[in-house]
């Protein structure tokens, strides 16, 4: 009875080792490798008020540079 309660001990602690490893990984890699890519939808650029005005302003000069290329 008394071994059936140390394994079952042991159980937990290597349970909860792992999820402390697997926690300390993620924490690691998402510092290591921060791919944040923000994509914008320059449609709606103009009317939409949650667009950053850097942002709003590349829409405007690829806008005008894709009017520039059109053929006439």
């Amino acid at each position: 009875m008394q071994n059936s309660a140390i394994r079952q001990n042991w159980d937990v602690i290597i349970a909860l080792a792992c999820a402390l490893m697997a926690c300390a990984y993620t924490a690691w890699y998402v510092t290591e490798h921060p791919d944040i890519t923000v994509k914008y939808d320059c449609s709606i650029s103009e009317i939409n008020p949650d667009f950053p005005i850097p942002v709003k302003e590349a829409c405007r000069k690829l806008r005008a540079e894709n009017n520039l290329q059109k053929p006439k």
